[in-house]
Parts: structure tokens; C-alpha cells; sequence
């Protein structure tokens, strides 16, 4: 491709991150999904537009990882510390919910017959879209966004581990060179916790040298470049141990939003980075490598299906094990928010096909899956949310 192609494919794709977002708030519909769909029109199967050349590719990866990055980054760790003081209890109930997650979503895998990736998509979490919700709803700082928040921390964090597992456990190895790969994924996590250890006393010791990390009007934008060179040296430092690049990218997430108390301003800019350039392509070209010939009826039929299981592992657990003061249908909109883990599902449907686990017809499904998760179950929050609001009030 020549510099025109080159450039023209660019401005498409920023024409597109342009739109996307604007057509997404008239539709009602996540950004992301809007993306994706602009991408499927675009793409090869579409307009034939845009194409998967290296560029467009390497700008897909640069906001795979932005988007794996401040997924650590979004992790609140002073709620969880608040918590923590306040008792067990606080992160208990959270906890049960993951583990309720993974309990129902076993049960019903051992039913079905569903295949270990499957079990980890039906019984992922993320941050991202329930953040996202909480804040257009206004519920973010309210008992609900708390609870929904506190669990999706915890089970984006143990949906990763169990994306980096099944990385380990998919390709065929000899006993030694597994167990080799698992004594590297702990030799991360050990330097990990030595440099988050190290760099929390080198905070507190001498802050006033990291103050301007998190300065708002810092013309050198020092923050957001040590930021990035944090992601980049874990990814970097993941990928020479044979670890999947996201579980470093989302590892220095973490370590920036464990060290820095006051993280607000610099996640609020390199949110802006992210969500400004890198993560629009990388949802578009979900889209523009997306072939919807490859849906046929089953596909869209084990979509549904899919979308039932994962409605049942997110909304009976958090009907248990949420907070009784919550309320009932505040405890369903918990549990239906917390089921559009869009990100994640794209992210594993990615790492299963690289891995040669799934095809492209599978794959295709459970980027369907994605889109209805995502489409419907935030729907349902803000109903259900704002039945549970007037209920309460008019108790009150």
C-alpha cells in the first residue's frame, strides 16, 4: 500500500472513531458496538475501505493493550482499601459473587458439555462497561455502583488469570516445558509485586518528584509518557517470558493505580489518549476482520443460547450474594450489568482463535455475542435501576 492508501485508510478510520460515538448516543447503543458494526460496514465484507495491512494492525495491538492498561488502571483501589477497614464483609460479598460466577457457570458447563473457553466467556467480567453505565446513570458513587464496581475489580482480575491459564493449558507440551511456563508467569507476578512494593515506598518516601505525574497542567504530559513506558516495559517484559501481552499491559494498570493515590488526572489523560485514537481502531477493526458470512443460523442460535447462560451465571449469583439492603431489583440490575463484559469476550474470541482453539464461525458467534450482551443487558440495568430508585423513594 502506498502513502495515499496508507492515508486514506487512516482518515476513514478517525472518520469512523468520529462518528461512531455520535451515532452510539442518537442509537442508545455502546460505542463500542457501533464501532464494531462501522468497521463490519467498512471492512472487506462491506465497503472494502479499510484492510488488515500491517498499519492498521499495529494500531488494532497499540489499542488492545491502551484498552488491557486502563482496565488495571480503573481498578479503585482505595474503595477496595476503604472496604477493607470497614470489614471483611465489604469485599466478602464481592467476592462470593465471582465465585458465584464460576460456580453456576460449572455447573452449567458440565451440563452442556462447554468447552474451557466457553466457561471463561460465559463467566468473565470487566470494568469497563459497567463503569461506563454507572456514570451516564449517576449510580457510580451510590451502595449499587459500589457493589458493581467491587465485583467487577475482582473478576476482571480472575478473568484474566484465567485467560493467562488457559494459554499455559491450550498447546500441546511436554510436563516440563508446561511446568517451565508456569514458573515464568510467576516469575512476573514475583517482579511485579517486588516493583509495586519498591515503587509505593519511593512514593511515600520522596513524593514530591512524582507530583508532577499527576499534575493536571504539566506541558511535558511526564505522566502520561511514564505511564505508557510502565505498559510498555511489562508488556514487554511478559511477552520475553512467553506470557500473554495483556496480562502486562493490565498488571501495569494496576501497579500505576496501586501507587499513585492520587491517579485521577493522569487516568483521565491517558483515558483521553486511549479512547481518543487507539481504542475506536482497535473496536473497528474487530469489525473490519469480522466476516458475517461465517454467521449462519446455528451460530446466531448458540449466540442466543450463550447470552441465557451468561444472564443465569451473572444474575443468580449477584441475587444471593449482593447485599440484602440492595433490594431485589436493585440485586437484578447488579447482576444484569455486570453481564456485558463486551471487552473481555472480544479479547478471549481474539486469543482463541490465535491460539487455533475456535474457528472463524465460532469466533464470529461469539462476537455476536458481544454486541447482544452489550446492546441489551445495559438496557436492562438503567430500567431496572431506575424502578429500584423510585421504589426506594417512594419507601422513604
Amino acid at each position: 500500500m502506498d502513502d495515499h492508501g496508507h492515508h486514506k485508510t487512516l482518515f476513514v478510520l478517525l472518520l469512523l472513531s468520529v462518528l461512531g460515538p455520535a451515532l452510539a448516543v442518537r442509537a442508545r447503543l455502546p460505542a463500542a458496538v457501533v464501532l464494531i458494526l462501522a468497521g463490519i460496514a467498512c471492512g472487506p465484507a462491506g465497503l472494502a475501505w479499510i484492510h488488515d495491512t500491517p498499519t492498521v494492525a499495529l494500531l488494532s495491538e497499540l489499542g488492545f493493550l491502551v484498552l488491557m492498561f486502563l482496565a488495571g488502571l480503573e481498578i479503585d483501589f482505595e474503595s477496595l482499601r476503604d472496604a477493607a477497614g470497614e470489614g471483611l464483609r465489604q469485599l466478602a460479598v464481592p467476592g462470593l459473587s465471582v465465585m458465584g460466577f464460576l460456580g453456576v457457570a460449572g455447573a452449567i458447563g458440565i451440563a452442556l458439555d462447554l468447552s474451557v473457553l466457553e466457561l471463561i466467556i460465559v463467566s468473565a467480567s470487566s470494568v469497563g462497561m459497567p463503569l461506563a453505565v454507572l456514570q451516564e446513570s449517576g449510580q457510580l458513587q451510590k451502595p449499587l455502583g459500589r457493589h458493581v464496581m467491587l465485583t467487577a475489580s475482582i473478576g476482571e482480575f480472575v478473568s484474566i488469570l484465567a485467560i493467562t491459564g488457559y494459554e499455559l493449558f491450550a498447546e500441546e507440551a511436554s510436563p516440563a516445558h508446561r511446568v517451565f511456563k508456569i514458573a515464568k508467569v510467576l516469575l512476573l507476578f514475583g517482579i511485579s509485586a517486588l516493583l509495586i512494593r519498591w515503587a509505593r515506598a519511593v512514593v511515600w518516601w520522596r513524593p514530591r518528584p512524582f507530583r508532577r505525574l499527576t499534575h493536571h497542567h504539566d506541558v511535558a504530559e511526564l505522566g502520561v509518557r511514564t505511564g505508557l513506558l510502565v505498559m510498555f516495559g511489562f508488556v514487554v517484559m511478559a511477552a520475553g517470558l512467553g506470557v500473554e501481552a495483556i496480562l502486562g499491559a493490565f498488571i501495569a494498570g494496576a501497579l500505576v493505580a496501586f501507587v499513585l493515590r492520587e491517579k485521577h488526572p493522569l487516568e483521565s489523560k491517558i483515558a483521553a489518549l486511549g479512547h481518543g485514537l487507539f481504542i475506536p481502531i482497535f473496536f473497528i477493526v474487530v469489525g473490519v476482520r469480522f466476516d458475517p458470512r461465517l454467521l449462519d443460523l446455528a451460530a446466531v442460535r448458540d449466540a442466543a443460547v450463550f447470552a441465557l447462560i451468561v444472564a443465569a451465571v451473572k444474575i443468580v449469583p449477584s441475587l444471593l450474594a449482593a447485599p440484602r439492603e440492595l433490594g431485589l431489583r436493585a440485586r437484578l440490575a447488579a447482576g444484569s450489568l455486570l453481564a456485558a463484559p463486551l471487552t473481555l469476550v472480544v479479547a478471549i474470541a481474539t486469543i482463541g482463535r490465535r491460539l487455533g482453539a475456535i474457528d472463524g464461525a465460532r469466533e464470529a458467534s461469539f462476537l455476536l455475542l458481544a454486541i447482544l450482551l452489550s446492546v441489551g443487558f445495559p438496557v436492562l440495568f438503567r430500567v431496572l435501576a431506575s424502578s429500584a430508585g423510585k421504589a426506594a423513594e417512594s419507601a422513604a
